[in-house]
């Protein structure tokens, strides 16, 4: 993927990221200091700086920031954006594979957004203890559950048997190595929340789906980019498994035209995760 296909992605799923995020965690967090002390946060696969954006105008406190990613050109974006004057930022290229969690001092907070599926369950472990060992906060946003589906005018889920299948197909793809190790995909919603409540810390875990409504035009470009990822990832996955592929297309164009009537509309599931250490 071209940084500038990803920077147009990023900023398409920024406003509906920003709607689909639980506040309700966010003021937790913002709560946990007193409201004149320095955070120290770090930003894990920080993109063009969504997350950040999200999240600091959240955070009475002033902030430190240091954004993490493999992208220097997604970085240089994010240093662009505007944020309040207590917000200051700098960026540090480099792979999460290998990252370790800085200790001298250690974060007041780390967090992602829509991170973890790529992860493995060893990724998650070992920062689930780091957290918890040097007592640091995590706020991990967007984290993919496996469930989305077509929904009606009414905004109700159809029940599509091939909607199932190609759901089936993308899930079982999104568990393939995508540079973080054995990728957990949606297993992630639940082994991301399991594996810092076993480190120690105190979790809370609230649902942040995307709904993206039928008739939505402002939505449209999105729900048209999820459908191809859909459809490209599931035949990839259908040709592996040694399965015909052609029903796949039909099923893209039959959804396709029912979004761009407006008599269609998608959902896709995410949780959001809150990991706070004891005390």
């Amino acid at each position: 993927m071209s940084a500038h296909f990803q920077a147009d992605w990023l900023s398409l799923r920024e406003p509906v990221d920003a709607r689909a995020r639980s506040l309700a965690l966010a003021e937790q967090l913002a709560s946990r200091w007193p409201a004149q002390q320095l955070l120290r946060i770090v930003d894990l696969g920080a993109g063009h700086g969504s997350n950040q954006r999200w999240l600091a105008t959240r955070l009475p406190q002033p902030q430190y920031w240091i954004l993490v990613d493999h992208d220097e050109q997604l970085l240089a974006r994010a240093l662009a954006a505007p944020l309040p004057e207590r917000v200051t930022t700098q960026t540090q290229v480099a792979d999460l594979a290998d990252w370790r969690l800085p200790t001298d001092p250690a974060p007041d907070l780390v967090t992602a957004s829509a991170l973890f599926d790529l992860a493995s369950r060893e990724l998650i472990e070992k920062l689930a203890g780091a957290l918890a060992k040097h007592e640091t906060a995590a706020l991990f946003a967007l984290t993919v559950d496996g469930q989305w589906a077509c929904l009606d005018d009414t905004g109700s889920p159809l029940q599509d048997e091939e909607t199932d299948q190609v759901k089936a197909l993308f899930n079982r793809h999104q568990q393939q190595d995508k540079g973080l190790g054995q990728a957990l995909g949606p297993e992630a919603a639940h082994v991301l929340p399991e594996y810092l409540a076993r480190a120690g810390l105190k979790v809370s875990v609230r649902p942040s789906p995307w709904l993206l409504p039928a008739g939505d035009v402002s939505a449209l470009s999105l729900a048209q980019q999820l459908l191809t990822g859909w459809a490209i990832a599931a035949k990839a996955q259908a040709d592996h498994d040694g399965m015909e592929i052609d029903w796949i297309d039909r099923w893209q164009q039959r959804i396709e035209q029912a979004l761009l009537s407006g008599s269609l509309g998608l959902s896709v599931g995410h949780v959001d995760v809150l990991a706070l250490p004891p005390g």
